[in-house]
């Protein structure tokens, strides 16, 4: 069934609207519709019809699932939970020698948990703008994510974080992208805080603790498989000779 819960559908279209850099006048132009309406709309103070739901998509670029998500069963309702204390989150990952920051900004709703990513953080300006979904479990957030501007190519990625890696308010986990450089896949590792870190020492730590370290290529070798953890499983894996 198709969720029609009138605040839902107004937080959706202004997260929607935001994560595209339309204005509010913008998008009432782009509809034939007045800025009053359109803001109404985003406040929940009336409800949209289905033509002026499909123009909003348009002008959006997105689907209209992404305005109405349908209901999930029960059992897997638990997948739309925000698993941290924040809707505000910093990434933290290796790029040419060097660490790049972003900010995750996550908008709940009752079938889903939206996120704006803005990419390459300096100072009060970023490189991109990414939207797309997270889910959960008990243990892992997965988030996938599109260029939210122009897409050029295959702009996408996804982020993997361990909820059990928590230490010292960090989480760890892989990023899963296209590289820069080559244009091929890539995998790196990845830190997500609900603080921004900013001073040298601290993000020098950081770029330390982000880099493939020889312990997670014998891992590597050992498992077959990268396994992102901050704790080695020997304990509990049985040996076996072949």
């Amino acid at each position: 069934m198709y969720d029609t819960n009138i605040e839902h559908l107004g937080k959706k279209l202004k997260y929607f609207r935001k994560a595209k850099n339309i204005s509010i006048e913008e998008l009432g132009n782009i509809i034939g519709k007045s800025k009053t309406t359109i803001a109404r709309y985003e406040n929940n103070e009336i409800l949209l019809d289905i033509l002026t739901a499909i123009e909003i998509c348009n002008a959006l670029n997105i689907d209209l699932n992404d305005l109405f998500d349908t209901s999930l069963h029960s059992l897997e309702k638990d997948i739309n939970k925000n698993p941290f204390n924040s809707n505000l989150l910093y990434l933290y990952y290796i790029s040419k020698n060097g660490i790049i920051i972003s900010s995750i900004e996550i908008t709940q709703t009752q079938n889903a948990n939206y996120v704006l990513m803005k990419n390459g953080l300096t100072r009060n300006k970023y490189k991109q703008e990414y939207t797309g979904v997270m889910e959960s479990n008990y243990n892992t957030a997965f988030i996938c994510l599109t260029n939210a501007i122009s897409n050029p190519g295959l702009d996408k990625f996804q982020i993997e974080i361990d909820l059990h890696s928590n230490i010292d308010n960090k989480y760890y986990g892989i990023f899963l992208g296209i590289s820069d450089n080559t244009h091929k896949p890539t995998a790196r590792k990845c830190i997500l805080t609900d603080k921004l870190i900013t001073s040298i020492d601290e993000l020098s730590y950081l770029f330390e603790e982000l880099k493939i370290s020889n312990e997670d290529s014998k891992d590597m070798l050992e498992t077959k498989y990268w396994d992102m953890k901050t704790r080695r499983i020997k304990e509990y894996v049985i040996s076996v000779n072949m």
